[in-house]
């Protein structure tokens, strides 16, 4: 079998899910913290470079440990962390999510089980789905850092009320778009669709996988990290940058200063965690990104390569010096189903999932 009927195979399910469990992984619940950050898409050597430079938020870069992560690709990763098995430490659990992965049932990603999305209030102590509420449509359509800080420190402040001990914060960041490069980002998102397999002409039909060529799948493309493909520079592949990058479209300095820059769009804001949160704040990511190694560039789900799956692990001490006083979200303080969101909203579902480089 070559490689590109071997990455087909892999990406249509065949054997992705057993060959990604042969990794060996550690879910989150393993390791010892009170609040953990989850900078979605943050690759090991991306983080223990920022440490090198010197940012106030992380320790030094010998500090900077990992783990291999459960999944390679975000709806995996939630698929995984929030088994079943885990569900007696979710019940203690605050969940604020930035990832729009949250409301999806993922039938399409074929590596993930049908036990686990969408998430639901009832799986968590606190279930805060920020990007419901939070989304911008600025330069770049993103969920910012700012609004999920906040929760996380009304909510760690008012722990014993509302019967959790642990707050888990999934920011979006330092995940495509990327804020200083608005220009490879073009238009709102159609999130309904992010993750999906299209082949952008029929988007109510059903695309058979099984059905492809290998070809048509190589390098680990398919399923949530697939984009159709076309002529026009603009829309082919415009919201992935790796791809783009793997074409040739853009330089590997230009991508990788802006993912490094909004690396520290994140970490700016987790320092205002940390100065108001007491306790044990851990900063890890639910998968990283491929740039080529065996062959493979984004971050397509069951695949077992270490650039996707070696996360960084890295804690700290925070201390509660009050600079900041945000106010518990809405829904939470009503105490109306927290997390809920209201209704479906697949439309904008669409668009923010789409925004973010899955479509």
């Amino acid at each position: 079998m070559d490689f590109a009927t071997l990455s087909g195979e892999i990406a249509t399910g065949r054997i992705g899910h057993a060959l990604s469990r042969l990794v060996p992984a550690t879910p989150i619940w393993e390791r010892e913290w009170d609040v953990c950050c989850v900078l979605d898409g943050c690759r090991l050597d991306l983080m223990r470079e920022a440490a090198a430079a010197g940012h106030e938020t992380l320790p030094d870069p010998d500090s900077v440990g990992s783990l291999w992560s459960v999944g390679s690709q975000s709806a995996e990763w939630m698929d995984r962390t929030f088994a079943p098995e885990h569900r007696e430490a979710m019940a203690r659990t605050a969940y604020v999510t930035g990832n729009p992965f949250s409301s999806q049932d993922c039938e399409h990603i074929l590596v993930t089980s049908d036990e686990v999305l969408p998430l639901t209030a009832d799986d968590f102590g606190v279930f805060h789905e920020a990007w419901r509420e939070e989304w911008v449509d600025d330069d770049i359509s993103t969920i910012p850092p700012e609004p999920l800080t906040d929760a996380a420190i009304a909510i760690w402040r008012n722990r014993e009320e509302l019967g959790v001990d642990r707050v888990l914060v999934h920011y979006m960041q330092p995940h495509a778009p990327f804020r200083s490069r608005p220009g490879w980002f073009f238009g709102s998102a159609d999130i309904e669709h992010w993750g999906q397999f299209t082949d952008g002409e029929d988007d109510d039909e059903e695309v058979d996988l099984e059905d492809l060529e290998p070809a048509e799948r190589e390098a680990l493309e398919a399923l949530a990290e697939a984009e159709a493909e076309s002529d026009d520079d603009e829309t082919d592949s415009m919201n992935d940058p790796w791809m783009r990058l793997r074409d040739g479209d853009l330089s590997f300095e230009a991508v990788w200063d802006a993912y490094r820059d909004n690396l520290e769009w994140v970490l700016d804001d987790l320092a205002r965690l940390l100065g108001n949160c007491d306790g044990r704040v851990a900063m890890t990511s639910d998968h990283g990104n491929g740039l080529g190694e065996f062959g493979v560039w984004s971050h397509p789900p069951g695949t077992p390569v270490p650039a996707l799956r070696r996360v960084p692990w890295a804690v700290r001490d925070g201390r509660d010096t009050g600079t900041c006083d945000p106010a518990l979200p809405e829904e939470i303080r009503e105490e109306s189903g927290a997390g809920a969101g209201g209704s479906d909203g697949g439309d904008e579902i669409e668009s923010r999932l789409e925004a973010l480089g899955y479509r």
